[in-house]
């Protein structure tokens, strides 16, 4: 690791990866992030008669999501829940159980994002905003492809278009808004000795359990799960070697209502700055 400072926080690399108290911490980062240019849409309740010609609302029962076709981005809103009995919750643990999920799935009780909009709609949506899967791998696939080993290949990983995870909130009458990661710590094992790390996800859209109809409920899931529609395929399948926890220091509290933003890497007006 280089010994050479930065220039924003006067911390070396070994500081920034080691959590070292830096004057500018990831704690900080969250509250100094602008509002969302397009708001909080969906926890204002937006109407048909809002909305433009590139939005779409579908509404749950307490819930809605935006699907957003200009910006290709989804805004669903939720509530933040906890339940300290599962793994990440209150303590470290591993996981493949979604982050966010929808309500009345099987893996209810372990989502720290819920909504009671339809996964099938939000899977439905995925595709309108032109997100596309690329490999799936069945449940009954799992022990073919599960874990980094010497064989593996890239026939091992869920694959599809890669997005971004935004979680939106209010807090003393400021939007905040950062990645879905930065709620969240991770802990790796490097020589024997445990270092906790950023979590550097790699969220891609896969589909599966809607394709298998699986009724976990998973929307967004880490460890390159296929019993959601979305994951962080950074390893291959189901490859359990990190621990995490939530940080409910960053977090908004239990019950706040937030939007997630599920948002494409393909943005609106390609090649514009090419003439």
């Amino acid at each position: 690791m280089s010994d050479k400072k930065c220039s924003c926080c006067g911390g070396t690399s070994k500081d920034v990866l080691f959590n070292s108290n830096l004057p500018l911490t990831r704690k900080n980062f969250l509250h100094v992030m602008a509002a969302g240019a397009l708001g909080l849409s969906t926890l204002a309740q937006i109407t048909p008669a809002q909305a433009s010609e590139q939005e779409q609302i579908l509404k749950g029962t307490k819930d809605l999501m935006v699907i957003d076709t200009q910006h290709h981005e989804l805004r669903i809103s939720a509530i933040v829940t906890k339940d300290v009995s599962k793994p990440s919750v209150g303590e470290w643990g591993k996981r493949g159980q979604a982050w966010f999920g929808v309500k009345g799935g099987k893996m209810e009780s372990f989502f720290v994002f819920t909504t009671d909009v339809p996964r099938t709609e939000i899977n439905k949506a995925c595709g309108a905003i032109g997100i596309r899967h690329r490999r799936q791998i069945g449940l009954d696939n799992v022990k073919a492809h599960k874990g980094l080993k010497a064989t593996t290949s890239e026939e091992d990983y869920l694959q599809g278009d890669p997005l971004v995870v935004v979680v939106r909130f209010e807090r003393d009458g400021q939007i905040l808004e950062a990645p879905l990661e930065s709620f969240i710590r991770e802990k790796i094992k490097v020589e024997e000795t445990e270092i906790e790390k950023p979590y550097t996800p790699h969220f891609v859209y896969h589909g599966t359990a809607e394709e298998i109809n699986y009724p976990s409920g998973c929307v967004v899931c880490p460890s390159d799960c296929p019993g959601g529609i979305i994951t962080d395929n950074v390893m291959p399948l189901l490859t359990m070697d990190s621990d995490y926890l939530v940080d409910w220091d960053k977090m908004p509290p239990p019950g706040t209502r937030v939007e997630i933003a599920i948002k494409s890497i393909y943005g609106p007006q390609p090649m514009s700055t090419i003439s």
